[in-house]
């Protein structure tokens, strides 16, 4: 369900963000409205191609202060930090503060609107919204059997313990399958944790001939390792011929190929793991309220995935989705000559010494991918610990404040180069920071009509109310049927708030409108874009200001209660008026 849901709110962000008009304006002149040469107001279902601080290439950086007890510092400031850029000072261009606490801790209920149409549909209190969403990530394509139990067990226990009536949980994997969207309902959780098992698409190295894990699988492949491809080809010799060189041939080159297949197969697991995650930040960024992601591996080698790695940060970021992390290996330690599982082959004493370094350091940096994603989105990383229950306590929680900058790199080249950041404090006073520490140029610049969808995602799926212009919202629903209804938006505009510009003989305007419905468990129940392009002879303004400019919009519903989102955007002045309403549609 979670994958056919991601899909359905992509489709719509990518196409419905742009479905045309149906606007309803003041009465134009007669000259007005018999002109057809040139329309004067042109409604259209388009992709968006107006460019809402568009030719910004923003970085975004999520900074967490703590003091000497660990504790999250609040109260600070755009000017209480410096950035830096590969050690070149940098502005900060935008500052927020993001407030994790509850939306409930000790705040009344928000009253309803007034009602403002003829049969208006304001409800009464205001729909409650879900406060957080928590995504169980489990990475099923590399966590073992006894790690599974151990973590799908405490995940449990945590649901139980932890999630409050507010909260909503769902379960993911990175096969895509035993998948739970986000829910209230404990059993349904209880269900699908108890579904869970790993789904590896490779094969466990003790079942391959040489039995290579992926990082001895990579220095020979893409190290050229001469010690490792020696030892490599030893294994094959024992576990191909019984140890007999004479009946096997090139040893090296079978170890070779076997290296090479075995590297190739854990980037595309490892990509995959990678991606989904990045699928589920999407998902979440659909959603209202506080977004985190609870990642359960025993992680995975990320040399060659730095694209991927930066692209996820960025949209963790851009979405404000915290990425926590717990190692699903809990305490382990590297035991000479591999353990049972391993099955490894018998070496001589300094082959087996060597392979052993090579296995601990191939656990080891298996778990750099966890440190950076957690670090980079402002989580914690969980590790070394057999208490899972604690550990999920820790990485379920959020940091109660932190701070988000963002910077535009001045003459930035698109180059894919690593750069390296740096955040600090004008004034220390012995607190500690957590930012990311770099980014990855893009390879190009991104396109002024992903950047303009990207910014009206986040007006939309945001909760926050802004009023940069005069906007009176009416809603109306007509019964359809005993269980559906047809819900008819408008906003009316105060068209002296509208910021034209002269072209020729013509006065230039445009703007847009969003509405979204979300559910009680805020999910995206339906959603419509209108736009409208203004090209107004004098007169015709003239007529315009003296009367409001309204846009209609129309929204197909099932009986029930549901959070209703306009956005209004003046393209030219990039200036929003985002409101939030209650509407029940009775059965």
């Amino acid at each position: 369900m979670a994958s056919s849901t991601s899909k359905l709110l992509r489709l719509w962000l990518a196409s419905m963000l742009g479905t045309g008009l149906a606007g309803v304006w003041p009465a134009l002149p007669a000259a007005a409205a018999q002109n057809q040469e040139t329309p004067e107001v042109k409604s259209e279902e388009t992709t968006p191609t107006f460019t809402v601080r568009a030719q910004r290439n923003e970085v975004l950086v999520r900074v967490i202060v703590r003091d000497a007890n660990g504790n999250a510092v609040r109260g600070l400031t755009k000017d209480d930090f410096r950035l830096f850029d590969n050690g070149k000072p940098q502005s900060v261009t935008a500052f927020s503060v993001e407030n994790n606490q509850p939306a409930s801790a000790g705040k009344p209920a928000p009253a309803a609107a007034p009602a403002q149409s003829a049969e208006p549909v304001e409800a009464e209190p205001v729909l409650a919204l879900p406060e957080r969403y928590v995504a169980f990530y489990f990475d099923d394509l590399v966590v073992s059997f006894e790690d599974m139990v151990r973590v799908r067990e405490a995940a449990g226990k945590f649901i139980e313990s932890s999630l409050q009536p507010t909260d909503r949980a769902g379960i993911f994997t990175s096969s895509g399958l035993g998948v739970l969207d986000f829910t209230a309902d404990r059993t349904k959780l209880r269900q699908a944790l108890a579904n869970l098992r790993p789904r590896p698409r490779n094969l466990a190295p003790e079942h391959d001939c040489p039995p290579l894990t992926p990082y001895e699988a990579y220095v020979i492949d893409q190290e050229h390792d001469p010690v490792m491809l020696n030892i490599a080809a030893w294994e094959y010799i024992v576990c191909a011929c019984d140890g007999d060189s004479l009946a096997c041939p090139n040893p090296q080159n079978q170890a070779q190929n076997a290296a090479m297949r075995a590297w190739n197969n854990d980037q595309t697991q490892s990509r995959q793991s990678l991606r989904v995650l990045l699928d589920l930040v999407r998902r979440l960024g659909s959603l209202p309220g506080q977004r985190s992601v609870l990642w359960l591996s025993q992680g995975f080698l990320a040399f060659d995935l730095h694209s991927d790695l930066n692209e996820l940060t960025d949209r963790a970021l851009r979405e404000h989705v915290v990425i926590n992390a717990l190692d699903s290996r809990g305490l382990w330690v590297n035991i000479p000559g591999g353990d049972a599982s391993e099955n490894n082959v018998l070496l001589d004493p300094a082959m087996s010494a060597r392979a052993d370094s090579y296995r601990a350091a191939g656990k080891s940096m298996n778990q750099d991918v966890m440190a950076q994603v957690s670090h980079d989105t402002g989580g914690v990383f969980i590790r070394n610990t057999n208490d899972y229950d604690g550990g999920f306590r820790k990485a379920g929680a959020l940091p109660e404040f932190s701070y988000l900058l963002a910077f535009s790199p001045q003459n930035l080249k698109y180059d894919g180069k690593f750069h390296k950041l740096k955040v600090e404090l004008v004034n220390p006073r012995g607190l500690s920071l957590q930012a990311r520490n770099g980014y990855f140029a893009r390879n190009e610049a991104l396109h002024p009509e992903e950047r303009a969808r990207q910014e009206i995602e986040d007006a939309v799926f945001s909760r926050q109310e802004y009023r940069e212009f005069p906007v009176d919202l009416h809603t109306q629903f007509f019964k359809l049927s005993a269980t559906e209804a047809q819900l008819s938006v408008v906003a009316r505009v105060d068209a002296h708030a509208v910021q034209f510009h002269k072209e020729g003989e013509r006065n230039l305007g445009s703007l847009k409108m969003v509405c979204a419905a979300f559910d009680r468990d805020g999910n995206l129940a339906a959603g419509i874009e209108r736009s409208v392009a203004l090209k107004l002879r004098d007169a015709t303004l003239a007529h315009v200001l003296s009367a409001d400019l309204n846009i209609r919009g129309e929204l197909k519903l099932s009986a029930g209660t549901y959070a209703l989102r306009v956005v209004v955007y003046q393209i030219d002045s990039a200036q929003v008026t985002a409101m939030n309403r209650t509407v029940e549609i009775p059965f």
